[in-house]
């Protein structure tokens, strides 16, 4: 499970089909307001981990903005 909250390194996943640096593929990017400051947050789900984690627990609005192809 990833949390981040650069922008411009989520776009860069986008951009490369959800590769990042070396790091394993991302499937799904969330976008969601995090409950402890309120903040835009980014959650980044890779293959094997629960699609669905940010659409619960301490998430404001979580989005699905991003799956891979």
């Amino acid at each position: 499970m990833a949390t981040i909250t650069q922008e411009h390194i989520v776009k860069e996943i986008m951009d490369n089909n959800g590769y990042y640096e070396g790091d394993p593929q991302v499937v799904k990017i969330v976008q969601y307001e995090n409950i402890f400051d309120g903040k835009r947050a980014w959650g980044l789900i890779y293959k094997g981990e629960d699609p669905m984690r940010y659409h619960t627990g301490a998430t404001i609005n979580p989005t699905t903005i991003w799956e891979a192809k």
